[in-house]
């Protein structure tokens, strides 16, 4: 018989994702604004950085200032701009459709041409100098010590980034207790997939013994995105404001053969689904809860929660952050970071989920806070719906320790990552029939 959920150990659990929810949407708002309240925040964390850094030695000058002083060398705070010539423009794509000037398909905008800016509510300088452009995008807030060469020129001597933000102590478990990560499910080619997810299941709710009882230790599975459809089919391009795609009858489908599956899980184990870019919720981010009226039948468990993309929780003193994986491939697409676990270490050492929205990844037009400025170290990091498996743990100048995890899309690998809470121990389980 499948195991109660009673009789799994009940952890502390909280979910912190509130500021991702019930965003204003009030579309009038200018969207450079969100630069202007993401760098506000986070000057107020540059500035503790600059006197870690460099002391009291050098003066901080605002950018607009910059050229009406005669500072031999100074200290600037602002927000990178990376020029590129490759992104994607609204304008190329009206081009492409009516056939003036056919554009290459790009997956990576890099280029050799590409120019570093820094820029502040009035002002904006070209940077030259010590800071490398290959593993940078726009929207990261970061000071700058150097010189200003006229211009509109500045010539960064060195740098410094937000950090690591504080994190609370993490907690002492006596036992190995296990959460369970998975992504893609791809549910619209169920064919591909139906086996790996019945053993999953079936595995999850005891019907198959496991040597080292780590199914009956899982406390909870969190679902990272695309469970749906891990794409899009391609439609026909038009310019056209008033046309729509109309959800497939697969697709409706594939949302009721989601509520089944969660109806088991959520009979065994406690469960997260979190939106992912080809799930029915909003597109752009923070992607709200999928709506419960599409889980007429799961619904009825509490233990079945619709969380945001991004999402943050604290389950036994542990802090998770994460997302579906959409900021996380933006980045990788717009500079030279090898892996996704780099861009997941380089946004803890920017203090930001997804600097890039909204230049190149779609999101609400902010205007009172940024919602993706971490403040709080987790203790967890992960992105979904990645090509590979991968982890490892990250340390901060300040000691914090941080588990990074890559899931990779289930529909291809049959791939989950299982977390030990015990000891941040990462592995995968492949469920391949």
């Amino acid at each position: 018989m499948p195991e109660d959920i009673s009789e799994r150990k009940v952890l502390d659990y909280q979910n912190l994702s509130d500021r991702f929810k019930n965003q204003k949407k009030d579309f009038t708002k200018q969207y450079c604004n969100i630069y202007n309240v993401r760098l506000r925040q986070m000057k107020q964390i540059l500035r503790k950085r600059i006197i870690k850094k460099w002391g009291d030695k050098y003066p901080i000058c605002d950018l607009h200032k910059l050229s009406e002083t005669d500072y031999s060398k100074c200290i600037v705070i602002g927000t990178i701009f990376k020029d590129q010539k490759l992104k994607p423009s609204v304008l190329k794509q009206l081009a492409e459709s009516n056939s003036l000037v056919p554009q290459p398909v790009h997956v990576h905008f890099t280029d050799d041409s590409d120019t570093l800016y820094l820029e502040d509510e009035l002002q904006r300088y070209e940077v030259i100098g010590n800071l490398s452009k290959d593993e940078l995008v726009t929207g990261i807030s970061c000071a700058l010590l150097g010189s200003d060469l006229g211009k509109g020129k500045f010539n960064a001597e060195d740098f410094c980034f937000a950090g690591f933000q504080t994190q609370i102590e993490r907690p002492i478990l006596n036992e190995d207790l296990y959460v369970l990560f998975i992504s893609g499910l791809d549910l619209v080619h169920i064919e591909k997939t139906l086996l790996s997810i019945r053993l999953l299941v079936n595995w999850l709710s005891g019907l198959i013994p496991d040597a080292n009882d780590v199914n009956t230790k899982i406390i909870r599975l969190i679902i990272a995105g695309n469970s749906t459809r891990t794409s899009h089919e391609k439609i026909k391009s038009t310019i056209s404001l008033t046309s729509r795609k109309v959800e497939m009858p697969e697709v409706i489908e594939s949302v009721k053969l989601l509520d089944t599956i969660l109806l088991e899980l959520a009979q065994v184990i406690e469960v997260d689904v979190m939106p992912g870019e080809h799930d029915p919720s909003n597109h752009i981010m923070p992607q709200q809860a999928m709506h419960h009226c599409m889980f007429p039948n799961s619904m009825a468990y509490k233990s079945l929660n619709q969380v945001s993309n991004p999402y943050e929780c604290e389950l036994a003193g542990l802090r998770f952050l994460g997302s579906s994986g959409q900021p996380v491939s933006n980045i990788l697409g717009f500079c030279e970071i090898p892996s996704p676990l780099k861009v997941l270490e380089s946004c803890l050492k920017w203090s930001h989920i997804a600097p890039t929205a909204p230049d190149t990844l779609g999101c609400f037009p902010f205007y009172e806070n940024d919602p993706f400025v971490i403040e709080h170290c987790p203790h967890v990091m992960f992105t979904g719906n990645q090509s590979l498996f991968d982890t490892e743990i990250v340390t901060g100048d300040d000691g914090q320790q941080v588990r990074l995890i890559s899931i990779p899309e289930f529909a291809n690998t049959k791939t989950v990552a299982i977390l030990n809470l015990k000891n941040l121990d990462c592995f995968p389980m492949s469920f391949s029939v």
